[in-house]
């Protein structure tokens, strides 16, 4: 399985638009808030993969069906459970702890978030402490970047694949 992971668009649609049109084989994209207007500008619905979304800190200003859209969630992938966020209600530009305790309090293997821009890759092994505790299991963390407005002026994005039974996780740009 082929996941796109994508966050922070900021109108930069075409973007979107450039990066699909590279991994059609993709199976689904996994967007991390701040530019849900953006899905339906880059005709994200009608190519046939799976959109899983979440509502970040600048999609709740309009008036484009946003508000409907969760700030988080839990979905599984090939046995391995995401929890899905943009990160602002977790505080992660000062603190990934909040997140962390959020992902292991829903039982998640991987947590994914956007907000920051800053693209990022990190694996907690089981017994790692975290802000609530201890993990009982793994955890992924993993934040694509910015496909719209990060520091550097590039599109940053992310890919995951599922494959017998494990996961891998790379970041690329446009």
């Amino acid at each position: 399985m082929k996941l796109i992971v994508v966050s922070d668009i900021h109108g930069r649609y075409e973007r979107l638009s450039a990066l699909l049109d590279m991994h059609r084989d993709a199976d689904a994209l996994i967007f991390l808030g701040d530019g849900l207007r953006d899905l339906g500008r880059a005709d994200v619905y009608s190519i046939g993969i799976s959109v899983i979304s979440v509502r970040g800190n600048c999609d709740g200003y309009s008036f484009f069906g946003e508000q409907g859209t969760p700030e988080e969630l839990c979905q599984s992938f090939e046995g391995f459970r995401f929890l899905i966020m943009h990160g602002h209600t977790k505080g992660v530009k000062s603190s990934l702890e909040p997140a962390i305790a959020a992902a292991a309090a829903r039982d998640a293997d991987v947590l994914l978030y956007g907000h920051t821009h800053a693209a990022e890759e990190r694996y907690l092994p089981e017994g790692s402490e975290h802000a609530l505790g201890v993990l009982t299991k793994p955890l992924r963390i993993f934040n694509p970047g910015s496909l719209g407005a990060s520091g550097d002026g590039r599109a940053h994005f992310g890919l995951i694949e599922i494959r017998n039974g494990g996961i891998l996780m790379s970041h690329g740009t446009l």
